[in-house]
């Protein structure tokens, strides 16, 4: 327990400091970039009708989906329908924020805490995301002039659904936060490794 107390007051290296700054001037264009796109295929539509999830607002080619929903009885999709958009950007700003105090401070306590919020708020979306789906997909209006069973789209993945192909994949702020996300565990092993070593606890 000593060693591991010890390693967790530990001043972190220039290195790890560097990738904290990384990190978080990663995280900054993942504000405004999108970071979701959820592509209907059809043989009517070749080119596909895209879904683009961004921090703030949700856009794409949503009057086609919309129109196409209609005759599913799925309910119209709006940025309005989704609360959690007023509050994403700020929690991604704060994390980002959260990074440079890290590498100005060094500890490596404030560094975990600041990384385990942050890994926290990615599987809270990505749950928020899966009931998006869920609540969309399963929630359709029985009087609809195209009567389809209840589905589920995978948020990760491609799903069937009648003559249609669902893909869900991170778009280039997803991928961003992601690549800010697996700096974490890079920092941790790379400042462990140095601390075993005899890497000097803070004093």
């Amino acid at each position: 327990m000593d060693r591991v107390s010890g390693f967790l007051q530990s001043q972190l290296s220039g290195r790890s400091r560097i990738a904290l700054i990384v990190a978080a001037v990663i995280l900054i264009p993942s504000i405004f970039l999108p970071v979701w796109t959820i592509t209907l295929n059809a043989p009517q539509y070749p080119g596909g009708l895209d879904v683009v999830i961004y921090p703030h607002t949700v856009g794409g080619q949503l009057s086609e989906v919309n129109l196409l929903n209609h005759y599913i009885g799925m309910h119209e999709i709006a940025a309005d329908e989704f609360p959690e958009f007023r509050f994403i950007p700020f929690f991604i700003l704060r994390f980002a924020a959260f990074g440079f105090l890290a590498a100005l401070i060094g500890r490596m306590t404030f560094a975990i805490i600041g990384y385990m919020d942050f890994v926290l708020f990615g599987a809270v979306m990505l749950y928020v995301f899966q009931r998006w789906l869920a609540d969309f997909g399963t929630n359709l209006d029985p009087g609809a002039p195209i009567n389809l069973d209840p589905f589920v789209p995978t948020f990760l993945g491609t799903t069937q659904v009648a003559q249609f192909s669902v893909s869900s994949w991170p778009a280039i702020g997803g991928v961003l936060m992601l690549l800010a996300g697996l700096l974490g565990p890079l920092i941790l092993v790379l400042e462990w490794r140095r601390y075993s070593r005899g890497g000097e606890p803070a004093g």
